[in-house]
């Protein structure tokens, strides 16, 4: 019973470790951003996530982050997007953000779109680059970040949604295993009578 108990164990916790995996995109080593010349777009990738938006409009820099690591910085009067690569859904709950001149006030605006179509927004004003833990936004399709000022971002702290089969397919799993198990003990229960 415990050999099976644990390969149950280990089959769930493989089966939901993509689902729990939290990503954070921290710019460190920032690889280069892909810009479409036809539109002026440009697109950066990290830990399955993008950032899209007007490529004069954000710049990925290395030591201008949280504790000198790599960081984002967004120009004034710009906003960029945030999605997964592959378009499903994703959860998020925090970024670092602050400002690049520290002399100018200013605000971010975020505006989370969500699978449906729904709207939710916050708008933060900053100060010195600090950590912004905020309420987890679930079910996302894409994340809107605007600036009125020349701002830096870092630690954007996200997770992918997983998708209902996947879900459906690792319940039905678990419950094959459970049946098994059941009646592997209803037959020893049996010969012993």
């Amino acid at each position: 019973m415990r050999k099976l108990m644990c390969t149950l164990a280990a089959v769930l916790a493989m089966g939901v470790a993509p689902f729990v995996g939290a990503a954070t995109l921290d710019f460190n080593n920032p690889g280069l951003i892909d810009i479409d010349n036809g539109t002026g777009v440009g697109t950066y990738a990290e830990a399955g996530f993008s950032l899209r938006g007007d490529a004069a409009g954000f710049l990925t820099i290395d030591g201008l982050g949280s504790g000198g690591s790599g960081g984002l910085v967004l120009f004034s009067g710009n906003s960029i997007s945030l999605g997964t690569t592959d378009g499903t859904l994703f959860n998020f709950s925090g970024l670092d953000a602050g400002l690049f001149d520290a002399d100018t006030p200013a605000t971010l605006s975020l505006i989370g779109i969500f699978g449906g179509g729904t709207q939710l927004s916050a708008m933060l004003a900053l100060g010195e680059l600090t950590s912004l833990d905020l309420t987890t936004w679930n079910g996302l399709s894409e994340l809107r970040l605007s600036a009125n000022a020349d701002l830096i971002i870092d630690n954007i702290q996200v997770s992918p949604v997983p998708e209902p089969d996947t879900v459906v397919m690792l319940l039905l799993g678990a419950g094959a295993l459970l049946g098994l198990r059941s009646r592997q003990v209803r037959r020893a229960t049996g010969k012993r009578h």
